[in-house]
Protein backbone atom coordinates (compact mmCIF):
# COMPACT_ATOMS: atom_id res chain seq x y z
CA UNK A 1 0.00 0.00 0.00
CA UNK A 2 1.47 3.84 -0.91
CA UNK A 3 2.39 5.38 2.06
CA UNK A 4 1.78 8.82 -0.38
CA UNK A 5 4.49 11.46 1.36
CA UNK A 6 3.92 14.98 1.48
CA UNK A 7 7.71 16.68 0.39
CA UNK A 8 8.28 17.68 3.27
CA UNK A 9 8.67 14.23 4.67
CA UNK A 10 11.59 13.77 2.12
CA UNK A 11 13.29 17.21 3.20
CA UNK A 12 13.47 16.04 6.85
CA UNK A 13 14.62 12.68 5.42
CA UNK A 14 17.57 14.31 3.61
CA UNK A 15 18.17 16.15 7.56
CA UNK A 16 18.28 12.93 8.61
CA UNK A 17 21.19 11.38 7.04
CA UNK A 18 22.99 14.82 7.02
CA UNK A 19 23.28 15.04 10.55
CA UNK A 20 26.31 14.04 12.63
CA UNK A 21 25.44 13.53 15.92
CA UNK A 22 22.53 11.08 17.69
CA UNK A 23 20.53 14.52 19.05
CA UNK A 24 20.38 15.78 15.25
CA UNK A 25 19.46 12.32 13.88
CA UNK A 26 16.90 11.72 16.22
CA UNK A 27 15.45 15.12 15.99
CA UNK A 28 14.89 14.57 12.21
CA UNK A 29 13.33 11.26 12.85
CA UNK A 30 10.81 12.97 15.05
CA UNK A 31 10.13 15.20 12.99
CA UNK A 32 9.70 12.90 10.15
CA UNK A 33 7.06 11.01 12.06
CA UNK A 34 5.13 14.11 12.89
CA UNK A 35 4.66 15.48 9.23
CA UNK A 36 4.09 11.36 8.14
CA UNK A 37 0.66 10.94 7.68
CA UNK A 38 -1.17 8.41 10.23
CA UNK A 39 -2.81 5.95 7.88
CA UNK A 40 -2.59 2.11 7.21
CA UNK A 41 -0.08 2.14 4.05
CA UNK A 42 2.32 4.17 6.84
CA UNK A 43 1.79 2.16 9.76
CA UNK A 44 4.94 -0.27 8.96
CA UNK A 45 7.17 2.49 8.35
CA UNK A 46 5.96 4.77 11.60
CA UNK A 47 7.17 1.56 13.37
CA UNK A 48 10.40 1.64 11.86
CA UNK A 49 10.96 5.00 12.61
CA UNK A 50 9.59 4.67 16.20
CA UNK A 51 12.43 1.83 16.28
CA UNK A 52 15.20 4.13 15.24
CA UNK A 53 14.42 6.46 17.61
CA UNK A 54 14.58 4.12 20.21
CA UNK A 55 17.59 2.92 18.95
CA UNK A 56 19.30 6.02 18.96
CA UNK A 57 17.84 7.23 21.99
CA UNK A 58 19.54 4.14 24.05
CA UNK A 59 22.83 4.37 21.96
CA UNK A 60 23.14 7.41 23.23
CA UNK A 61 21.91 7.11 26.67
CA UNK A 62 24.74 4.48 26.82
CA UNK A 63 27.42 7.10 25.88
CA UNK A 64 26.49 9.73 28.37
Amino acid sequence: MPANLPPQYFDAEKNYRLAKNPAEKIAALEEMLAIMPKHKGTDHLRAKLRARIAKLTEASEKKA
